[in-house]
């Protein structure tokens, strides 16, 4: 299987809708891929802003925030992303709970 290429910010607009408010797209070099969704909006997140918060269709990512906010939204949509593309954790001895007490594999 094809290793999967991280989609890359081609180009980014920014609008003013007015009271201090800002109408954000960050155009990527390609689409998104279904699964590629499914995993940036399952990546948990603590606080504001929430994978959630932003729009994705095709090959865009939109976004609307306060003017003062915007590098804080505009860094977490690529943390988002590179958490979704990040690979899965293995489970192994060390990291599953249930093997370290001795309890056996809820799935094989």
């Amino acid at each position: 299987m094809e290793a999967e290429r991280h989609p890359e910010v081609v180009r980014e607009k920014v609008s003013r809708t007015g009271q201090g408010r800002l109408a954000c797209v960050l155009i990527f070099d390609r689409e998104f891929q279904r699964e590629e969704i499914q995993r940036f909006y399952a990546t948990g997140s603590d606080s504001a802003p929430a994978p959630t918060d932003f729009e994705i269709g095709g090959r865009v990512i939109r976004y609307e925030c306060a003017e003062a906010d915007e590098a804080r939204w505009r860094l977490a949509a690529e943390i988002y992303l590179v958490k979704s593309f990040r690979a899965p954790m293995r489970r192994t001895s060390e990291t599953d709970t249930r093997v370290r007490l001795g309890l056996r594999p809820l799935h094989r």
